[in-house]
């Protein structure tokens, strides 16, 4: 509070200045940035303060600023235009501090977002903002540099308010925001990345706000590999179907699959049920092929048209389905005989064969018991193998093989066994 003589300690008194400035009233005043208010008054007295009177010359510039601020209906305008000089007479921190509190009223009273930031930020200036209110007021500050698109201020004094310990509002949300806000999307993410796993390691819940936030910036922004990492950890966060359905598509979009490795990918969307539109039941149908795996593709098909993806009646149904009818028993009985010759042959290609058609008829443990043969005896892409051995493994229940199967994948197939290995974490509770 300012108090150089008793002359203005009693006009303190009678106009209210101290009360009319205690910061939750000034805030409740037209500066609408969060729920929360402050509750302790902005002139409350810490140590340092009580011992610094304010100079002579201060209260003299600042008193009749102060009279017009105080006012019911005053000239705030003409006050604003004489804020300089009170600013200019400043010749202690308690001066500085009241006189930031000036300007913070007069912003409320005009309205004015840039007089209110630069009424807090003379107060911190001060250092004698009381240390309980550090944190709330440097969220202010950073919620008003944000709308200023003030985007490296705003990330400053949000940061500031976090190791003041001010929790509410969702302050390292908004300093994400700065990050995508300011162009720097990958920065943003790496952010917030950090931020989500220092939270899951202290065992706090991550809001799938903040994950979607990140799969949606990393998507629009093509960034593909953090759109990988956030696809797989919205799903290990909260693996709800809709979950399944924007982690999946985003990664199918993004990443350069072959027919193959979109087959596999399309799979886990089976798996999961984030299998919906109807551009991906024709290209899991077209993968799998109606003349190779005609028993898979036959299931599929009924699904696609149960989604509604597709009709009895459309060509893609009725002629999909006649041509996957012809083969569907011959492929169950032939299967089996595939075995021994399998066994016996100099190279993989035969095991990969029929472990692809025990697959397609939902015999998954010959299929990853061929797999595995084929993958002994060698064959041209050992990450597909790999990956439909996991797969195999997972449906099996094998969960602990079918992660070993699956981190050995590499190169252009990762993504897809990435999202296999965050449905097995779901499945491992």
């Amino acid at each position: 509070m300012v108090r150089s003589s008793t002359q203005l300690s009693t006009t303190v008194r009678k106009r209210g200045l101290g009360a009319r400035l205690a910061l939750a009233a000034v805030l409740t005043g037209g500066m609408v940035l969060g729920s929360t208010a402050l509750s302790a008054p902005a002139h409350a007295q810490n140590k340092k303060s009580s011992k610094q009177s304010n100079t002579k010359a201060f209260v003299e510039a600042y008193q009749p600023i102060a009279t017009i601020a105080n006012a019911e209906g005053g000239d705030y305008a003409s006050a604003k235009a004489q804020l300089p000089n009170v600013m200019a007479a400043v010749g202690n921190e308690s001066d500085r501090y009241a006189a930031g509190q000036l300007t913070l009223l007069l912003g409320n009273k005009l309205k004015d977002k840039a007089l209110q930031r630069q009424g807090l930020e003379t107060m911190l200036a001060s250092g004698m903002v009381p240390a309980e209110q550090i944190g709330q007021i440097q969220f202010f500050v950073g919620n008003l540099a944000f709308e200023a698109k003030d985007w490296n201020a705003a990330r400053t004094a949000l940061q500031a308010a976090v190791q003041a310990g001010y929790t509410e509002n969702d302050p390292q949300g908004l300093i994400v925001e700065t990050y995508f806000a300011g162009g720097q999307q990958a920065e943003g993410l790496q952010y917030l990345g950090n931020l989500i796993q220092t939270r899951k390691a202290a065992g706090q819940t991550v809001p799938d706000a903040w994950l979607l936030r990140g799969l949606k910036v990393a998507y629009e922004g093509n960034l593909v590999q953090q759109a990988n990492d956030f696809s797989a950890l919205l799903v290990r966060n909260n693996p709800t179907p809709q979950n399944w359905v924007n982690s999946l598509q985003v990664v199918n979009a993004v990443n350069k699959l072959d027919p193959q490795a979109e087959l596999d990918l399309l799979r886990l969307m089976r798996e999961t049920g984030a299998l919906k539109q109807k551009q991906e039941f024709a290209a899991y149908v077209d993968a799998a092929d109606p003349r190779r795996m005609a028993n898979e593709v036959l299931a599929v098909i009924e699904e696609s048209v149960a989604a509604g993806a597709f009709t009895k009646q459309d060509a893609f149904y009725t002629e999909t389905k006649a041509l996957a009818s012809g083969r569907a028993d011959a492929d169950r009985k032939e299967a089996p005989a595939l075995v021994g010759e399998a066994r016996k042959s100099s190279s993989g290609v035969t095991a990969q064969g029929a472990g692809d058609a025990f697959f397609s008829f939902g015999a998954y443990a010959e299929a990853a018991d061929m797999y595995q043969v084929a993958l002994e005896k060698g064959v041209k892409d050992r990450e597909l193998v790999l990956t439909r051995l996991g797969i195999a493994q997972a449906r099996t229940g094998q969960l602990d093989k079918a992660r070993a199967s699956f981190t050995q994948v590499a190169g252009a197939r990762a993504p897809v066994a990435k999202m296999w290995l965050a449905y097995l974490d779901t499945k491992a509770g």
